[in-house]
């Protein structure tokens, strides 16, 4: 993310995943615990427009699929919702997300965006490995708020988390004025991303949000701090598997 995203005047930038860093947990835990403040960011959080994979019923993850004739109609509508031209926009690097905007600035009197829509990895869904591809079925540890489990060769929330806190944490430094910003993405990252920024509590809460094909979340960030639904002991913990992997590979 590039300090003239924030300019004045909006100058076209480079390629965004020169600057899509993700932040070691250490260095995130310190300055949120501090907390970071600045100009109100007026954010407008959408999901992408239905696939043919979630009119089928599948989980999606980050393989892509086309949108649906349905998907076209919910994204042509969500240009016609969103306020006035944003003032910056981000997409997530799948192309479902980035054709929803496409589509979505056809009837548009204005762009999205006075910068140019930049992609940045860091928006992308969770990798869920083994399930992608398969039925979408109810997952427990899900439903008991469990930031830490991941499928088999996928992510977890938790990981989906650090990748998400970066995102913000450069949203917030380099937003030097009030800002109109723009972010599209999937559902599992509208969760954290919310959550975070709406102050939610309990990861239970945080992780059965539910955000509809083409909706949109709006919100104000101010002071970014630490998530309250990701308490301390589950960053530990996973620094401390991450310790143990780390211990094993090296004896191996």
């Amino acid at each position: 993310m590039n300090a003239r995203y924030f300019s004045q005047h909006y100058q076209t930038v480079e390629a965004p995943s020169t600057f899509a860093a993700v932040y070691p947990w250490e260095y995130l835990f310190t300055e949120l615990t501090k907390g970071l403040s600045g100009p109100p960011i007026e954010m407008h959080i959408v999901r992408h427009a239905q696939s043919i994979a979630n009119a089928r019923g599948l989980i999606t993850g980050q393989s892509d699929a086309e949108l649906t004739l349905r998907g076209y109609v919910q994204a042509l509508l969500l240009g016609l919702r969103l306020p006035r031209q944003c003032d910056v926009a981000w997409v997530s690097c799948l192309g479902r997300t980035r054709r929803t905007l496409q589509i979505a600035e056809t009837f548009r009197f204005h762009r999205i965006s006075r910068a140019p829509i930049c992609a940045d990895p860091r928006l992308d869904e969770r990798a869920l490995g083994d399930l992608e591809g398969t039925p979408y079925r109810p997952i427990r540890a899900y439903a008991l708020g469990d930031l830490t489990y991941a499928p088999n060769h996928g992510e977890s929330y938790l990981d989906l988390a650090r990748r998400l806190l970066s995102f913000l944490v450069d949203l917030r430094r380099q937003a030097r004025c009030e800002t109109r910003a723009l972010v599209a993405t999937h559902v599992g990252p509208m969760r954290l991303l919310v959550g975070t920024i709406e102050g939610l509590g309990d990861p239970r809460s945080v992780l059965a949000l539910k955000f509809p094909n083409a909706g949109a979340y709006s919100c104000v960030l101010r002071d970014l701090t630490w998530p309250a639904f990701l308490p301390k002991e589950v960053l530990l913990e996973r620094c401390r598997q991450m310790d143990t992997t780390c211990r094993t590979s090296n004896d191996s």
